[in-house]
């Protein structure tokens, strides 16, 4: 009889010490983004989920923020809920940049996605090459407008790390190669429409002249349009804009004369961060930092690349 308890008490032991190795293996990932209001963050919440689910052996919490605000209490619980993993999107670089570090700081592997911090407190960044982007638009309205003419720059959210870097590499490039290429005016077109075509629309009674708009975003670029054909606006020759919008590259297609190229790099950048978390959980190391370069998209090759618009 005493055997016969001792076995049970045994096998009893076994299978909780089971359970419990079993519960310590499921891996928990944390995934912060800024809310979804427009197309390029509602695809890449799409690409986050859809791959994420690839990876059942891990334990996924995916959240949109409201707001910068939202966000930053978002990833306090984050940071005291014991995950293994954090991915965040920083809706404002700048706003996040201390958050973000605090939990970096606290042990907790952390990747960036999409738009840079202030700070190298992180494990790894995936993120497009918005610098590059900033110099394929100089050298593209460069090209369109025989390396001369007068700039309206409609920027992203001022002074946020990824608007500094599109800004800065259309800035830099045009001053190192194209001198006679000048900004005139700027305006903050956000990541939105009705800010594209507020800015826009304020900037057209002072200038009577602008010879072409390089605009740090695809919807931003949308509104800027609506305010230059609602002036019926023809010294602006050309607009670029910024990201992979389904609503630019109809105009490509249709070979509308003024909106001529996107810089675009694709929300399906959701699915690389979902992978690189994959891989880190799985004991790889990462590279400090993965840059996904941008493509300029125009009338010509715009065929290859409309599958991954949003």
């Amino acid at each position: 009889m005493k055997k016969i308890t001792a076995l049970l008490m045994i096998a009893a032991f076994l299978l909780v010490t089971f359970a419990t190795c079993g519960l310590a293996a499921a891996k928990k990932v944390a995934i912060s983004l800024p809310p979804a209001n427009n197309a390029w963050q509602a695809r890449l919440l799409d690409s986050v989920n859809e791959e994420a689910a690839n990876y059942p052996e891990y334990e996924w919490t995916v959240k949109n923020a409201v707001d910068d605000n939202d966000q930053i209490n978002q990833l306090n619980i984050f940071k005291n809920d014991d995950y293994d993993l954090i991915m965040i999107l920083p809706g404002n670089g700048t706003l996040l940049t201390p958050i973000c570090e605090e939990i970096f700081n606290s042990g907790t592997p952390t990747i960036i996605l999409d738009r840079p911090i202030e700070s190298d407190k992180y494990t790894a960044l995936v993120a497009g090459d918005n610098y590059g982007g900033g110099v394929n638009a100089a050298r593209y309205l460069s090209g369109l407008l025989g390396g001369k003419g007068d700039i309206a720059v409609l920027r992203s959210y001022v002074g946020i790390p990824i608007d500094i870097q599109r800004y800065e590499g259309f800035v830099d490039t045009i001053t190192a190669e194209f001198p006679d290429m000048k900004i005139i005016v700027e305006g903050d077109g956000e990541f939105n429409r009705e800010a594209g075509l507020a800015a826009m629309t304020n900037i057209l009674p002072g200038y009577p002249k602008i010879d072409a708009v390089y605009s740090q975003d695809d919807e931003t670029a949308l509104g800027a349009l609506v305010a230059i054909e609602n002036e019926r606006r023809t010294d602006i020759k050309f607009i670029t804009g910024f990201g992979g919008t389904r609503g630019a590259y109809e105009k490509f297609q249709a070979g509308d004369p003024v909106y001529k190229a996107s810089m675009s790099y694709f929300p399906t950048m959701g699915a690389d961060g979902v992978r690189a978390c994959a891989a880190f959980l799985r004991g790889e190391t990462l590279p400090k930092d993965t840059i996904i370069p941008s493509v300029v998209v125009t009338s010509e090759n715009v065929g290859e690349y409309m599958v991954h618009s949003y």
